[in-house]
């Protein structure tokens, strides 16, 4: 995930040159796309752009910025999850649901 970042410890992932904050100049920045949830908020209503519901989730960077990004599942506080961009929009899923599926014939034979 890539952004700007400030001395004074603001964060964002837009690429701001200065801080709405202090006003100095930002940095560039990159952080892992990895969090843990703050919060989460149960939409009713499907979100304009989105074709099945989403869920508003606050996701927190380690050392950088917080993130608000749409769930397609329930998600609790403290949750680690990945974040992943798609058209300008964050999306997150739980950490631990990542699966990678192995061809056991390419193993043997690797």
């Amino acid at each position: 995930m890539k952004g700007s970042k400030c001395k004074c410890g603001y964060a964002t992932t837009s690429g701001r040159r200065k801080c709405p904050k202090c006003g100095k100049a930002m940095s560039a920045a990159e952080w892992p796309d990895e969090g843990t949830v703050l919060s989460y908020t149960e939409l009713q209503v499907v979100p304009d752009g989105l074709a099945e519901p989403y869920d508003m989730v606050l996701v927190a960077i380690p050392k950088g910025p917080k993130v608000i990004c749409w769930a397609s599942r329930k998600l609790n506080q403290s949750d680690e999850v990945v974040v992943t961009e798609k058209d300008g929009r964050f999306f997150c899923n739980l950490k631990s649901e990542l699966r990678f599926d192995i061809d056991e014939e390419q193993v043997r034979s690797g």
